[in-house]
């Protein structure tokens, strides 16, 4: 009966410590998701902004035959995907959704671009041309993001590679949130551009050189924060479930101990009365 509740008390101390761990690790993923959903919020009206100047840039006096890189088609078919995950897991289905996503949607012979080490870790095992890996600990750095562009758009320049796509989360809600893929290049327009007198200084491919590059960045940018925040998003509710279900067999232990201490002092009971009767 002892061992018994010895072994009760042990497992209670270790749920008990395993329960902080999950509502130290729930209260993280909290306030890191409101504050990723506050960066993509802010991030997204930028690269809305700079989509804008780009539209405004396409409606000036454009060439009879279309010439900008980041424009036209290419004549080969080679695409090139990036593709998002976290680095650590305690985040419930979100790794699994997005691998499961890259499985039905993209080809094992597609060069990609990984950034999180549990995509990069998985594509390597199941075979897939992983071309680099991107690591992030909290943020995409400036310099990581810069490196990822350039050697990019080094690739699409030279033709090496046709389309440029990135598989990512989509927050929709705390709830809510479904792997999908961007088409970052080339560059599309949803409507039919006209054009306007438009002076565009130093000159059309020039202003589209720069613009284009830097829509590029703040959509990588802003796929990796909806990245993040439905990452967080993930965690929050798995750790959540887990506190539940802590509590749940913290109460069954409890019970059990109690049972167990009961019967163990009704045994003593019993074994006191029945030697004072000898």
């Amino acid at each position: 009966m002892a061992g018994q509740i010895s072994a009760i008390k042990k497992r209670l101390q270790t749920v008990n410590s395993t329960k902080k761990l999950t509502k130290a690790t729930e209260l993280v993923a909290t306030v890191k998701l409101q504050k990723y959903n506050l960066k993509t919020l802010s991030n997204e009206e930028y690269a809305k902004n700079l989509r804008r100047f780009i539209l405004a840039a396409l409606r000036g006096k454009s060439p009879e035959v279309e010439d900008n890189p980041y424009l036209i088609d290419a004549e080969i078919v080679n695409p090139m995907y990036i593709v998002i995950t976290s680095n650590s897991g305690l985040c419930g289905s979100y790794n699994l959704e997005v691998l499961k996503y890259v499985q039905e949607t993209i080809p094992k012979d597609v060069p990609i671009f990984a950034i999180g080490t549990i995509g990069y870790n998985w594509l390597l095992k199941n075979d897939y041309l992983v071309v680099k890996k991107y690591d992030e600990l909290e943020d995409l750095q400036p310099r990581i993001l810069n490196s990822l562009i350039d050697d990019l758009l080094l690739l699409y320049t030279e033709y090496e590679i046709s389309e440029i796509k990135i598989v990512y989360t989509k927050y929709i809600n705390t709830l809510v949130y479904q792997p999908m893929t961007l088409n970052l290049l080339p560059f599309e327009a949803e409507e039919k551009m006209g054009e306007d007198e438009i002076l565009l200084e130093p000159s059309r491919n020039e202003v589209l050189n720069t613009l284009i590059p830097m829509y590029i960045s703040s959509q990588i940018y802003v796929a990796f924060l909806e990245s993040k925040t439905s990452e967080n998003a993930a965690r929050r509710n798995a750790m959540n479930l887990a506190n539940k279900n802590a509590d749940e067999l913290l109460d069954e232990l409890t019970l059990n101990y109690n049972k167990a201490r009961q019967a163990a002092i009704t045994q003593e009971m019993n074994e006191i009365v029945a030697s004072s009767r000898r």
